[in-house]
């Protein structure tokens, strides 16, 4: 894409770590899609379990803890895109799915051809304590896509 051309996006996705502003973010996405007929994603990403319990835990079963993570998330992934949005944002376009989230972000935006990422910072004190989250100060250090960074 030409610098010089703006195209309008087709597919937005949402990042949100359900912090207590994340059905902010989602409205804003939902919103924004509305607004210019776009196709909106909601991505959530919960922590590979089995990576970080290492081999001193033996005694917890970590598939069925993964399963029951996963499970919370896509409930609440649910209860947030019901509370913004109704029944518009289906369970085709709530992605709950495991990883660290700027490698997640990627993954998703090339399979799912996304053009847009809206993402959500709290602001602190200072300039740069704004962008602390490590999943948005990695994606916004190499973007692969246009962005909107949202205050929150």
């Amino acid at each position: 894409m030409k610098k010089s051309k703006v195209k309008k996006p087709q597919r937005i996705l949402c990042y949100i770590d359900y912090a207590k502003y994340s059905p902010y973010l989602v409205d804003y996405a939902f919103q924004l899609s509305k607004l210019i007929d776009a196709e909106l994603f909601v991505l959530h990403t919960v922590t590979d379990i089995k990576s970080a319990a290492g081999f001193y835990v033996p005694h917890i079963n970590t598939d069925r803890l993964e399963e029951e993570v996963v499970k919370a998330a896509k409930d609440k992934m649910y209860a947030i895109c019901s509370q913004v949005a109704g029944d518009d944002i289906d369970a085709k376009h709530r992605l709950v799915m495991r990883g660290v989230p700027a490698e997640v972000i990627n993954r998703v935006i090339k399979d799912r051809s996304i053009e847009l990422l809206v993402l959500g910072h709290e602001v602190k004190k200072g300039a740069l304590d704004a962008f602390r989250s490590d999943y948005a100060e990695k994606f916004m250090k190499n973007p692969t896509i246009p962005f909107v960074v949202l205050p929150v």
